[in-house]
């Protein structure tokens, strides 16, 4: 989807994206975000940074049908959520830079 709404939005300003730059910018995205989503990476990333207690601090607690509490340090709500999203952000606007370069970069038409 991502791909498709690069082609249409750049030929709409009347630009014209090579094909190796579209696709190494979304074999940057799809990689990356298949590593991120597993979440080795971003619990990696959060311990060099030192965000885990960020992490940790940040859960949420869920009501089972049974009415018992759990906790749980991923998903919605969690602070593991919102650094995914932040880190999927910058991974993306890196793969576009990526692409903008390959594109405009002499030599590369």
């Amino acid at each position: 989807m991502q791909l498709a709404a690069t082609i249409g939005i750049t030929r709409a300003f009347g630009y014209r994206v090579t094909p190796a730059a579209l696709l190494a910018g979304a074999a940057i995205n799809a990689s990356t975000h298949a590593a991120i989503d597993r979440g080795a990476l971003l619990l990696w990333l959060a311990k060099k940074t030192g965000k885990t207690g960020y992490i940790e601090h940040c859960q949420t607690v869920r009501m089972d049908d049974d009415g018992t509490l759990t906790r749980e340090i991923n998903g919605p709500g969690t602070a593991w959520m919102e650094l995914d999203a932040a880190l999927h952000r910058a991974i993306g606007i890196g793969a576009a830079a990526v692409t903008t370069w390959l594109t405009t970069c002499p030599g590369s038409r």
